[in-house]
């Protein structure tokens, strides 16, 4: 494990002044180092980048100075070596015609002692010099010679650097001008006229139409070095000698010495073995022996013993590693090192010749000015790091000075503010403030005198809150030992490692004495699995589990409810809180045994509500029935007395059946059956459907209906249609039922924030308080003492949990003998949801039945009445002749024989109920595809749904509404006659 290192204490001058070097100064440092750093390799990048520049300046000027040099001497070399091969051709030209020797050029002409003819002085025009070492001399060849002095004299003076044009013959024939004292020189005059002691060596040139350039040699009579060049002269296609032109190296001395090159550089020629052919004084040091200088002043005065053959550029070590570089290149630039000075060498070669033209300039006065420049730059780098030495000195010094005061003002202040913070320690909780200097230390204080103050409140709190906890403790000991839980603390292994209830004494008893540590010894073995799963999953989820068990004591089995909570302050352990519900558990086995007793009676009611059902509507079906055949008989019209009779029948016997609706309502609602649709419901149409339908109603009684006008179709209610027309009419036929003689009824709506109201104001007698406790409970009718007034009291209390069923309600206001004010409130919708208009099916009526087709209805009633209802109804349809059937087995022989096209099937039959006939009928091959109509009193919506659930066509109900069984009929033969 890493060791922490222990800091020593440090004042607080010495941690802000090494703050202040460690994040300011020190950081400030390396980045003017890093300046001055960058401002450093500028400098030598772009010395280095301008010394690149110059270099490369310095070898373009230096090659072009060197090629211009070059080409001048090549074209001062090319100039004579023409005028010689011109002079070859006059010499050839004058041996081979006739000529005499002028009276001057005789008279000069004289022998030697030795025989040898020459010219013993010099013309008045100045003249050539002969020499003619033969023991038998030519006159005349001399003759021929001399007319060509002329043309000898004009080469000499147009050509600047010719110094002597001479002419040397195969017998020793030489002819030189301009004239010299052949007798002051003889020693000499073999170096003069014979550049190669032997003439044989002349045949080692191949001139190939041009003329040679020979060797340099030291001439003795000028102290000059020279070179020579030549050409053969032809007489007939035999040479007779050659003629040349002595070069004197001085005048290319000179011309390349007056060479204008910069940054005083200076140039040599040079042979290719590396001979000196030029060189000045100027850079004799460089390249004449040190021993040569000694024993002569400079070059003029040098002995006529040197000459500069003996002088060679690569005899100097610095420049001997050029030879082979120089050699292989005509033109070149190299740096170098001579006598340890830095040097560039620029060279070019003279064409026809072996020489080469060097320009050599030390590179110190190239770069002078550059050198001149870093230096100044390296001052001014200096200057700068000298002038940051001193301004950072000046800088520690004054912030070595803020730092020591600053220090001691935030430590003065800090020691304030801990005399502030021992004092509250000590218990004074309200200290005197002290005057700082700093807002920031300023504030803290305050905070702090402000928690001394928290403080102290807090700790008179503490000691008021711990005097109440200890009273709490007292009493919530007390509190624990009065209720009759066991309340316990376990582990998550079952042990119990606190038990805090006492009321159970004989497990408390036993726990003390240490007989059970755990559930398991209270518990059997598969309650306390149970228990111990209970207590892993409360302590995972962290939340409350419960469960129930039954433990033996010492006054029998008990049943105990037990709660299980996580521990707060410990993960690992819960808090049980166990009750005992025996008691409870007795209550509960009472009220399950009453709940199934209720189920029964329930059940009962249920049965007996649909017996009754089944059993009032087989007469009403005969009743209503006949009645309506009666009034609907064309054939035989009824009279106003007789019509006014059957009417009665019929209201009476609707008016039963609205009974029996409702009590079946009622009995639907309560048992949670009842289902609606609730929809958007336009209100405008129900409404005015309402108002049609009570109208006549009202008409009766002599009560006039005010309805308000209704200007718009865009209002929509959320309900189920049928069942709020069903409301409205329960309330406006109460509202004439119950109104005084010739009163009136308001009828309208209107909203209020989400909800549309529909009123109904009467002007009856009115209701009390009492009464208005009993209006909604059913079979509760007020005002009994008016029994002419029909009804069963069910009627608002079945609108009313219809209006609740559809999220609204029905409120009622009222005063005796000033009338009632009712209103039903329905949550309102934005807008319609219409119907898919490919899904709306269309309310055109089918065209009409058939009269070219006799149609066959078989028709299954085990009573009589209803048997002869049917066939007076069906009489009305043209072209059906009906079967009958009592019994479910006669139905399927009938079926079976005569195959009629539909069947209307009784459920309630004698033997085989409808059910069992309609799945036979589906059975066999010839009835499976029969439409079968059930016509039963059994009008429980469970039975309309079974009957519809199971595959009848349609589920009509008794007694039968006359128009709406027509209609149906009809539907489906004019159906089954188009798919024929």
């Amino acid at each position: 494990m890493k060791r922490i290192k222990k800091r020593e204490d440090i004042s607080l001058y010495k941690w802000i002044w090494h703050s202040y070097i460690s994040i300011a100064l020190i950081p400030l440092i390396i980045v003017e180092l890093v300046f001055i750093s960058i401002y450093f390799i500028s400098n030598y990048w772009s010395q280095k980048e301008t010394v690149t520049y110059l270099k490369e300046q310095a070898q373009n000027e230096i090659g072009q100075i060197s090629k211009q040099e070059t080409d001048l001497i090549d074209h001062q070399l090319s100039c004579v070596a023409t005028s010689i091969i011109y002079f070859s051709d006059k010499i050839g030209h004058a041996l081979s015609t006739s000529a005499s020797f002028t009276s001057e050029d005789y008279n000069r002409l004289t022998y030697l002692d030795n025989g040898s003819y020459y010219t013993k002085e010099n013309s008045s025009s100045g003249g050539a010099a002969v020499y003619y070492n033969n023991a038998s001399p030519q006159p005349n060849k001399v003759a021929k010679i001399l007319t060509q002095q002329g043309l000898m004299a004009d080469i000499k003076n147009t050509q600047p650097i010719v110094s002597s044009i001479y002419f040397n013959s195969s017998d020793s024939l030489s002819v030189i001008y301009p004239y010299i004292d052949i007798t002051l020189h003889d020693s000499q005059l073999t170096h003069i006229i014979q550049p190669t002691p032997h003439y044989e060596k002349y045949n080692n040139y191949s001139f190939k139409g041009k003329a040679e350039w020979t060797g340099t040699f030291w001439n003795g009579i000028d102290n000059n070095l020279m070179t020579s060049v030549i050409y053969p002269v032809y007489n007939n296609d035999y040479v007779e000698g050659i003629v040349g032109a002595n070069i004197s190296m001085n005048e290319i001395t000179n011309e390349v010495s007056s060479m204008n090159i910069p940054w005083n550089g200076y140039s040599l020629l040079v042979k290719k073995d590396g001979s000196i052919l030029t060189l000045t004084n100027d850079t004799e040091s460089n390249f004449v022996p040190a021993k040569i200088l000694d024993e002569n002043s400079n070059l003029d005065g040098m002995s006529d013993n040197f000459n500069l053959n003996h002088l060679n550029l690569y005899t100097n070590k610095d420049l001997s590693s050029l030879q082979d570089e120089i050699n292989s290149n005509a033109t070149g630039f190299t740096s170098l090192s001579l006598n340890k000075e830095p040097n560039v060498i620029c060279w070019n070669t003279v064409s026809n010749t072996d020489w080469k033209l060097l320009i050599i300039v030390p590179e110190k006065n190239i770069y002078s000015k550059t050198e001149d420049l870093k230096h100044t730059l390296i001052q001014i780098g200096l200057f700068i790091i000298s002038g940051l030495i001193i301004s950072y000195v000046i800088f520690f010094i004054i912030i070595s000075r803020k730092s020591k005061k600053m220090s001691y003002t935030v430590a003065n202040s800090l020691l304030e503010i801990n005399d502030i913070v021992q004092r509250i320690s000590d218990g004074d909780y309200t200290p005197k403030a002290p005057i700082l200097s700093i807002k920031e230390l300023k504030d803290i204080s305050m905070q702090i005198l402000k928690m001394g103050k928290h403080l102290g409140e807090t700790n008179r709190n503490l000691l008021t809150a711990q005097s109440e906890l200890k009273k709490k403790e007292t009493d919530l000991k007390a509190l624990i030992n009065s209720i009759k839980d066991i309340i316990l603390e376990v582990d998550s292994r079952g042990y119990i490692t606190n038990l805090w209830s006492r009321a159970h004494n004989d497990i408390y008893k036993v726990y003390e004495e240490g007989f059970f540590n755990s559930i398991s010894d209270l518990l059997d073995k598969e309650t306390s699995e149970m228990a111990i799963n209970k207590i892993h999953h409360v302590i995972q989820s962290k939340e409350t589990d419960s469960m129930e068990f039954n433990l033996e004591s010492n006054s029998g089995l008990i049943w105990l409810q037990a709660f299980i909570s996580p521990r707060l302050n410990d993960s690992n352990k819960v808090v049980i809180s166990a009750r005992d519900v025996t008691n409870q558990k007795k209550l509960a086995r009472s009220l399950i045994s009453a709940k199934e007793e209720a189920e029964k009676a329930s059940k009962a009611k249920s049965e007996f509500l649909s017996s009754m059902s089944h059993e009032l509507r087989t007469p009403l079906n005969a009743i209503l029935g006949f009645s309506q055949i009666l009034e609907l008989d064309s054939e035989s019209p009824l009279t106003d007395s007789q019509s006014q009779s059957v009417k009665e029948i019929l209201k009476a016997g609707n008016h039963l059946l609205e009974l029996i609706n409702e009590v079946l309502d009622l009995a639907k609602i309560e048992s949670g059956k009842l289902s609606i649709s609730i929809e958007s419901v336009p209100i405008k149409p129900v409404m005015e459907e309402t108002l049609a339908i009570i109208k006549p109603f009202a008409d009766q009684y002599g009560i006039k209906v005010i309805a308000h006008p209704i200007l718009t179709s865009n209002d929509f209610v959320y309900a189920d249609h049928t069942r709020l027309k069903q409301i409205l009419l329960n309330l406006l036929s109460n509202a004439i039922k119950y109104n005084k003689q010739n009163g009136q009824v308001t009828y309208y709506y209107d909203r209020v924030n989400d909800q549309y109201r529909f009123h109904v104001i009467d002007t009856g007698i009115g209701l009390s308080d009492s009464d208005l406790e009993l209006i909604f409970k059913p079979f509760q009718r007020l005002n009994k003492i008016n029994n002419s007034i029909e009804g069963t009291g069910i009627g608002l209390a079945v609108a009313k949990q219809l209006a609740e069923l559809m999220n609204g309600e029905i409120y009622v206001i009222s005063e005796k003998d000033m009338g009632s004010h009712f209103w039903v409130e329905l949550p309102y919708v934005e807008s319609p949801v219409l119907p898919d208009s490919e899904n709306v099916i269309s309310s055109e009526k089918p065209n009409s039945i058939s009269n070219d087709n006799t149609y066959k209805v078989l028709y299954v009633e085990d009573n009589p009445a209803n048997l002869r209802l049917v066939e007076r109804i069906l009489s009305q349809i043209v072209n059906i002749k009906m079967l009958s059937a009592t019994s479910g087995e006669l139905c399927l022989d009938l079926a079976l024989a005569h195959k009629p096209d539909i069947i209307l099937l009784d459920i309630n039959l004698p033997g085989i109920d409808g059910f069992e006939v309609f799945k036979k009928l589906k059975m066999f091959k010839d009835t499976c595809d029969i439409p079968i109509i059930a016509i039963s009193a059994h009008a429980m919506p469970k039975d309309i749904e079974k009957g519809l659930k199971l595959g009848f066509t349609d589920y009509i109900t008794k007694p039968i509404n006359i128009q709406n069984f027509i209609e149906t009929i009809s539907n489906i033969l004019i159906t089954k006659s188009n798919t024929q």
